[in-house]
């Protein structure tokens, strides 16, 4: 029995040997989109079982995982310095991520105005004020009082009320994490702050509401009582978010392990996407520490030939300093609400150890009711978690974390202004503090994960007199997190079937080659040439990790055809 586990498990590590030598470039084009909205019959909706997903995920599932050989054999890897990592399984060639039902590329790829981030996924459909509004249903009980309108249009949308004393935490938390969010490929809900006037509201007949527990018809009563708890200006209009209803039929959240089996589109377990696990890193920058599995949509849409799933981030408003429409504690984004880790750390230490997010020097900053605690000093992008484990989060490496951090880093100091006015907070002094947290935030991530493995991305090769032309960005330089004048970066490059390598080294984020150096000629198309990047910095003993570029040469031109990056 001993012998036939030796020989399954030689077995299995030459099976894994053998995936690993597949070419890391492809000679077609590049694949850009997934195509996961193949037509599919209406699947069965599901359910959201809150309490028992946090106690499964707070308890089972870390009991599970020491038991998973799999991810054992990586974790011991890991700690052995060797090749121990499970890579996102949805990447193409080039270590991006595909368009399909679950992102599209948007800022970092193809940058965004001023005017569009502003806008965000709100398409001019803000619920219609200048007539009656129906009021359908009502939610009186919850972290967040609100209820359900139809406005004169025919459109329907989700209403929520910042809390009394709070003007705006709720509102503009929600509005600014939805842009940040749309603005890096996520799909979202259009959410937008608006003002209602209570005697616009109508009931319908038919419009309900729970009440401890039961529904009942809803009264004017139930109404004024719901408006009571919300901010009203002097005007007696009451300031909400006002999200739309998303088109199409939903059938449930999706989750962030496994895959839907009544979907044949959802081929890939949703913890192995890599806009899954890097929608960590964006989290972490928000302070997004509810984004589990019940703040998720699944929609079946329709586009008239073909109805598929779209997969969509919901309930935005616990970000930035806020839970709901409640202030946020210091400990959100610290550690789990049941952290097992820093447990055994108190009772070891009979008391005396003290958290850094419990310390009084953590609520050492200004304090604005309309943004609540969010702070830069204490976040720290490695150990930043959401308030229950969540499984594509755990399994972030490097590569996810680098590509998390593009999108976050994507966003400069003057868009980060312009997108936080949407949130249009009541005070400025507030606006400039969330604006400046944002930014610090920002800069910590880029530092985090930028130093794990070499910035460098957007590779692009011309041809042009004879010569390719390879160029490149220094995310590092471009966020102004490394300067120009102290960064080099050393190169080689050979051929495929060839044995000459050249090396060099340059300042500039291009590098020239000449094909008659490997006497290239048609004869050899297509022509795979590799390019091997090392970034150096003054301030740094040791060279950045190693990029290799893959660049193809045939009679269309020459492209970048593979990226490989060393982690």
């Amino acid at each position: 029995m001993e012998t036939v586990k030796i020989v399954l498990f030689i077995a299995g590590v030459s099976l894994l040997g053998a995936c690993s030598t597949s070419k890391p470039y492809t000679l077609e084009a590049v694949k850009t989109f997934d195509p996961d909205n193949r037509d599919i019959p209406l699947p069965a909706e599901t359910e959201e079982h809150f309490r028992w997903e946090t106690f499964y995920l707070s308890t089972f599932y870390q009991l599970e995982k020491p038991l998973d050989l799999g991810s054992s054999f990586q974790y011991l890897g890991q700690l052995m310095g060797t090749n121990g990592r499970d890579e996102a399984e949805n990447v193409n060639v080039l270590d991006e991520v595909p368009n399909s039902s679950w992102y599209t590329r948007r800022h970092y790829f193809q940058p965004m105005s001023i005017e569009a981030l502003k806008q965000g996924p709100v398409k001019g459909d803000k619920p219609d004020t200048s007539r009656a509004i129906t009021v359908i249903r009502g939610k009186s009980e919850g972290v967040t009082p609100g209820f359900t309108i139809r406005d004169a249009r025919d459109n329907t949308y989700i209403i929520k009320l910042d809390r009394n004393g709070y003007p705006g935490l709720m509102s503009s938390s929600e509005v600014i994490a939805t842009n940040i969010y749309y603005a890096s490929g996520y799909f979202v809900p259009q959410n937008s702050i608006t003002y209602l006037d209570p005697e616009q509201l109508m009931i319908a007949e038919d419009a309900t509401v729970v009440k401890e527990g039961e529904e009942q018809l809803m009264t004017e009563a139930d109404l004024r009582e719901i408006l009571k708890k919300g901010y009203s200006r002097s005007d007696g209009k009451v300031r909400v978010l006002a999200s739309k209803y998303v088109e199409g039929r939903p059938l449930g959240p999706w989750n962030f392990r496994g895959r839907r089996r009544d979907d044949p589109n959802d081929r890939i377990p949703h913890e192995d996407r890599r806009e899954v696990r890097g929608l960590r890193v964006l989290a972490s920058w928000l302070n997004d520490t509810d984004r589990r599995w019940a703040n998720t949509m699944a929609v079946y849409v329709d586009e008239g030939s073909r109805q598929y799933i779209r997969h969509y981030l919901l309930d935005m408003g616990s970000t930035l300093g806020t839970v709901g429409t409640t202030l946020r504690h210091t400990k959100r984004g610290q550690e789990y609400r049941y952290d097992p880790r820093y447990m055994g750390l108190l009772y070891t230490s009979l008391g005396l150890y003290v958290k850094p997010w419990a310390k009084p020097e953590a609520r050492d900053r200004p304090f604005y009711p309309s943004v609540g605690y969010f702070e830069s000093t204490l976040f720290n992008p490695g150990r930043w978690v959401p308030n229950y484990p969540n499984p594509a989060f755990e399994k972030v490496t490097p590569r996810d974390g680098l590509w998390g951090a593009k999108m976050v880093m994507a966003f400069s100091d003057e868009e980060i202004r312009a997108i936080v006015e949407t949130g249009a907070l009541p005070d400025p002094a507030a606006e400039a503090y969330l604006i400046q947290t944002l930014i610090e935030r920002r800069d910590k991530i880029g530092c985090y994960w930028y130093a794990r493995l070499n910035p460098l991305d957007k590779f692009e090769a011309v041809l042009k007199g004879g010569k390719i032309f390879i160029s490149f960005t220094d995310l590092g330089i471009e966020g102004e997190l490394y300067e120009a004048d102290q960064t080099d970066y050393a190169f080689s490059v050979s051929a495929e079937g060839t044995e000459k390598s050249i090396r060099g080294s340059t300042r500039r984020p291009m590098i020239t080659l000449d094909p008659d150096r490997w006497k290239i000629t048609q004869k050899n198309f297509p022509a795979v040439f590799k390019l091997q990047v090392y970034t150096r910095r003054d301030r740094s003993r040791y060279p950045d990790k190693e990029i290799a570029v893959y660049v193809i040469l045939d009679d269309s031109g020459a492209r970048v055809a593979g990226l490989v990056r060393e982690d």
